[in-house]
């Protein structure tokens, strides 16, 4: 399940983190619940994508509030307790930068979609990978911030901390490969 370079390292550094407190987590099923969330968003994405115009604007609204529940399933299997305040501070801030990186592919597949047809189906299948991708790399940043701050930090941080440090994760990331890593993940889902 874990395909991605990205997402294995991500994983690998959070099961060392959790040696050093003597606990372990099981890195398929991190792994898995990204995938899981990433793909379901992909889907709800693309039907949304074929109503011209608004299906963008839609299918970014579902990847925001599978961010949001992702995260709440992600810090129940470390065994970290976040209270939905917490968890909605670090989507905020991971969804509003990912925003920038994904807002010219959304904007191009808003304009596509107004074309009968072709138009409508190349803009459900951006909004599919671009929705992917976004879920993908947030998953990716909750893993990272656990990892680099070990449970104990996270749960004890204050909502702008944890906002701070989620944007510093994402600033040392290079999102044009991560987003790259998506897509090719995405592509080859899709092409069993």
């Amino acid at each position: 399940m874990m395909n991605g370079v990205m997402m294995k390292q991500a994983v690998y550094a959070l099961n060392d983190t959790m040696k050093e407190i003597g606990r372990e987590v099981n890195a398929e099923e991190i792994a898995g619940i990204v995938e899981s969330h990433a793909i379901a968003t992909s889907l709800s994405a693309a039907a949304a994508g074929v109503v011209p115009g608004a299906g963008g604007a839609v299918a970014f609204g579902i990847a925001c509030t599978s961010t949001i529940t992702m995260y709440g399933r992600l810090a129940k299997a470390m065994g970290v307790r976040l209270n939905n305040g917490l968890i909605r501070a670090v989507a905020s801030a991971v969804v509003a930068d990912l925003a920038a990186a994904v807002a010219a592919t959304v904007t191009a597949a808003a304009a596509i979609s107004f074309i009968p047809g072709v138009g409508s189906m190349a803009s459900a299948a951006l909004n599919a990978v671009t929705n992917f991708g976004f879920v993908y790399l947030a998953g990716i940043i909750f893993i990272k911030l656990v990892a680099a701050l070990g449970v104990s930090k996270v749960e004890s941080m204050s909502e702008n901390e944890i906002k701070e440090k989620a944007k510093n994760i994402q600033n040392e990331m290079d999102i044009k490969a991560a987003m790259k890593e998506a897509r090719t993940i995405y592509k080859d889902r899709n092409s069993d």
